[in-house]
């Protein structure tokens, strides 16, 4: 009964979105009927709503005459995970994803009373395209409600590592940013289609965006998080392809939001606006397609049939035809026609979006670009950390470098000596800050200290403009946080990468050993059963300074998912964790630990959260015209490390191995490392290499070796050759090209004024 409900308030969504297409295609027919349009949009969203909310009530009260709830529940599963298992599944969150859209469909129809009703239903009504194909492919393709041909009783569970806490958050999270982007595709069609792209339509559309760039910005920091602490790996970022396809519309919707102040305040980069806002929606579902169309390997993908994927690429086909047809019919927009002075806050702000577009274009090549060459050529490649450590860091730098002087220049002007004067001090203190880096360890890598350099000179140089030139309103206090939140995240991955210590080996209960400073003990093994789980807990004991604290690491057996789960145990000091894995059993009294101690990795989530921060006071200023005239900040930040005191560890060898299996994919993993994964050929892998370091052999000796047992794929980076040549200098060519383009098309001068 539930399941025939549902499915119809779906099938009247879906007639809904078809009424708002059919308008849609009638021409300036749709004038006369505003009205409808809204009311039509409002009937999809509470359509839509009751479908979900009867789907959240299958799953509370199992009821197993769905499909859905059948595979993804249980009746002994706490309510929380019932609860968000709802949208765990690839059907329950294509759900999600069109309730999100239908929910920001809503807001425009009620709130936008003083939006032209001509644009307001334009915005509507391309909603209602992109509205029309998602319940298209949820009704027939994608069905949560499907009623079960099975008579059960009972579920078949749901899988262990989404019963977390963090799938009640970080999927609405990440879907509210992604789906917030098709706001922003509708807003830029109804401005092409009325030719009205001026200031005000710069307004509405930087608010959209903005509220899409907060919500991803909240879901990657989550899913980071998530991922850090649940997966039992020590790491947080992978550059998985999944990884991968949310932080590419993340880039592009940084860029976008960047140009349409450029657009408010001078009214240039019309063009570029309207193509990044198409750009943003499209890269979203080409991220879906990845994700669903069974095409990339991840720990994070749906497992889908073929036959999704081709509907969501013809639908992706479907949109971009659209975007690019009526981008073609009405690209000749009006720009104003400034001479621009090199020295001045438009031209930096041209070159950041140059810079952001890059790194996008990078991150997508590396994700699809395996896929390209297994199609072509039938060879089988790896694009990993390695290869976007040396293609999107630099470009970042140069990011944190130029970001660190845009916000205290002027329109217009080219005030090259008042420029020069205002980096004094930032100069000044990142040389200090380096020294006392050098003070304390000599043993610092180049990469360590372009990260720490670029961080320190952007956050000094934020701090300065809000001191010294008292830019106190809220735009300049969310620029100012939204910068420095940049700068801490690059100061967390430079502190955790560099100065990160890895101990991995058999521990017997009672025996201890030395670690950064500390002794751990090994206390002995305890086991207990837990509501929808049985675990086993190591009982560890942490000692430094005569101070002793309790670490429980996990291997959790879920008996319905016939699966197991490690859950680490991690300790905080100040922005430090020291981060503990209970590993496998090798006889009744003895077992394999992995312990790691991450200097700094919380400032790469409190960063996060600066920018977070910084979005929504950006936000709040477009909605209320307030400033704050009296505000003290003041940041203390504590940079402490420790020394290893280990007499079993050389630290210079531990290195070493650590940076070569960070190289070496685990064949049996899904896009991990050998370093990141737990599966027994990536341990095997790992006692091999350090096996051939202390032998004495090379990095390049080793991945031969490794190469002529597994081939190329072996390796996360991939060789310079014919059919790599594009990965690698494709970001370098767009680089001087998009140079060429700026230098062409806008007239930069370069004397001061």
């Amino acid at each position: 009964m539930l399941s025939q409900f549902g499915n119809f308030f779906i099938a009247l969504a879906l007639s809904a979105s078809f009424l708002q297409t059919i308008f849609f295609l009638l021409g300036d027919f749709y004038k006369r009927f505003s009205n409808l349009i809204s009311t039509l949009t409002i009937i999809h969203f509470i359509s839509i709503s009751f479908a979900f909310f009867i789907l959240i009530y299958s799953f509370i009260v199992s009821d197993f005459t769905i499909q859905n709830v059948w595979e993804n529940s249980h009746t002994l599963k706490p309510m929380i995970y019932k609860i968000t298992g709802s949208w765990g599944s690839h059907e329950g969150s294509m759900l999600l994803w069109c309730w999100v859209m239908a929910l920001y469909g809503f807001i425009i129809s009620i709130n936008y009373q003083l939006l032209n009703s001509i644009t307001k239903s334009l915005v509507l009504m391309s909603q209602g395209i992109l509205s029309l194909g998602f319940t298209v492919y949820l009704f027939f393709l994608s069905n949560p409600l499907k009623e079960n041909k099975i008579i059960a009783v009972e579920g078949n569970g749901l899988n262990p590592l989404l019963q977390d806490p963090g799938l009640a958050f970080h999927p609405p999270f990440l879907y509210l940013g992604y789906v917030g982007l098709s706001i922003v595709w509708s807003f830029a069609l109804a401005g092409l289609i009325r030719k009205s792209i001026d200031q005000e339509w710069a307004k509405n559309l930087r608010a959209w965006a903005l509220i899409s760039w907060i919500f991803l910005t909240i879901g990657i920091a989550l899913g980071s998080w998530w991922a850090y602490y649940e997966l039992g790996w020590g790491g947080y970022w992978f550059w998985d392809p999944v990884e991968n396809v949310s932080l590419i519309p993340w880039i592009i919707s940084t860029a976008l939001l960047h140009n349409l102040l450029a657009l408010e305040k001078k009214h240039i980069l019309i063009n570029w606006s309207v193509l990044l806002s198409f750009l943003g929606f499209i890269l979203s579902i080409i991220g879906t397609f990845l994700v669903r169309s069974g095409l990339i390997t991840s720990v994070h993908a749906f497992a889908s049939d073929p036959t999704r994927g081709i509907f969501i690429l013809l639908l992706l086909v479907v949109i971009t035809i659209i975007s690019l047809s009526v981008y073609a019919k009405n690209y000749n927009l009006k720009e104003t026609n400034l001479e621009l002075n090199f020295l001045s806050k438009e031209v930096f702000l041209i070159i950041n979006n140059l810079l952001l577009t890059i790194v996008g274009f990078t991150v997508f090549l590396g994700t699809i670009y395996p896929l390209i060459i297994e199609t072509f050529t039938n060879d089988r490649i790896s694009v990993g950390p390695p290869f976007y450590n040396v293609t999107v860091i630099p470009f970042a730098i140069f990011l944190a470098l130029f970001s660190a002087v845009g916000p205290a220049l002027a329109w217009h002007k080219n005030e090259s000596l008042n420029v020069i004067k205002g980096l004094i001090l930032p100069t000044l203190i990142t040389l200090l800050a380096l020294l006392v880096i050098f003070s304390l360890t000599s043993k610092v890598s180049p990469l360590f200290i372009i990260g720490f350099v670029s961080a320190v000179w952007l956050l000094s140089n934020s701090i300065k403009n809000i001191i010294f030139y008292r830019l106190v309103g809220l735009n300049n206090w969310a620029s100012f946080l939204a910068h420095s939140g940049f700068a801490i995240i690059i100061l967390g991955i430079s502190f955790s990468s560099s100065f990160q210590q890895e101990f991995e080996d058999k521990l017997n209960t009672q025996s201890k050993i030395k670690f950064s400073g500390y002794e751990l003990v090994f206390n002995g093994i305890s086991e207990q059963i837990e509501e929808n789980y049985v675990s086993t807990k190591g009982n560890f004991s942490l000692i430094k300074n005569g101070n002793i604290e309790n670490l429980y690491p996990e291997k959790r057996f879920y008996p319905i998912e016939q699966s197991f789960t490690t859950e680490a145990a991690i300790i905080n000091n100040n922005f430090s964790q020291l981060y503990l894995v209970l590993g496998e059993k090798i006889d009744e009294h003895s077992w394999v630990i992995r312990i790691w101690y991450k200097p700094m990795i919380i400032f790469i989530w409190l960063g996060g959260l600066f920018m977070a921060i910084g979005g929504l006071l950006s936000f709040i200023k477009r909605f209320k015209k307030t400033s704050i005239t009296k505000i003290s900040l003041i940041f203390l930040i504590f940079f402490a490390s420790s020394a290893v005191n280990s007499q079993e560890l050389n630290p210079a060898l531990e290195k070493r191995i650590h940076d070569i299996n960070l190289q070496v994919r685990c064949m049996v993993c899904q896009s991990q490392t050998i370093d990141d994964s737990d599966a027994p050929l990536a341990k095997d892998l790992r006692a091999l290499v350090r096996q051939k370091v202390i032998e004495g052999q090379t990095d390049d000796q080793i991945f031969d070796y490794l190469r002529s047992k597994y081939g190329d794929y072996i390796l996360m980076k991939p060789r310079l050759k014919m059919n790599t040549f594009f990965l690698w200098f494709s970001p370098i060519v767009i680089l001087i090209i998009g140079l060429l383009v700026i230098f062409k098309f806008f007239n930069i001068r370069f004397r001061s004024d």
